[in-house]
């Protein structure tokens, strides 16, 4: 029997129950391939065969375009469109009127909390518009709008401890 050598430098004996599939090697468990002896075998066919003139592939003669490729017996080619398809409308397009709903959001969140359900209540409309227009919205509006939440969030947050405050004050 012949021997494989492996990437550590030790050979590995070739067994034919082996042959065409991939095995470790005893010194080093890295993966070697173990060939077949001689030529590899051919798969046996029943139904005649031919090479697709345009890819070269082995196709069925009854079949009268290749499979893989489109082609036909003659080597013509199949038709490929020169240019890809525009895209459809309003797939990719972003709207990028955000920026009022940001700025309101940030005069809110530092300035007068109450600004901020009005920005939160502006980007959520504007958010609407823009999916039944089948645009997408942008990250500006986007970032108006979760800045308008946490800002109405901490609103409610100091008009609960004001409320609590001058319960606590009058008794």
């Amino acid at each position: 029997m012949s021997s494989i050598v492996c990437a550590c430098g030790k050979p590995v004996e070739e067994r034919s129950d082996r042959a065409g599939q991939w095995i470790a090697c005893p010194n080093c468990g890295g993966t070697l391939y173990s060939p077949f002896p001689g030529d590899k075998p051919s798969v046996p066919t029943t139904v005649p065969t031919r090479l697709c003139a345009v890819c070269s592939e082995t196709i069925p003669v009854a079949d009268a375009t290749c499979k893989y490729c489109g082609g036909n017996p003659d080597g013509v080619a199949p038709a490929r469109p020169s240019a890809p398809p525009p895209p459809s409308a309003g797939s990719t397009l972003v709207n990028d009127g955000g920026l009022p709903f940001l700025v309101v959001a940030l005069v809110g969140y530092f300035v007068c909390g109450l600004l901020c359900p009005v920005a939160w209540m502006m980007a959520s409309n504007h958010e609407a518009e823009c999916r039944a227009k089948g645009v997408e919205i942008s990250g500006t509006a986007k970032a108006g709008k979760i800045i308008g939440i946490l800002g109405t969030i901490f609103l409610g947050i100091n008009v609960l401890f004001f409320v609590l405050w001058v319960v606590a004050s009058c008794l």
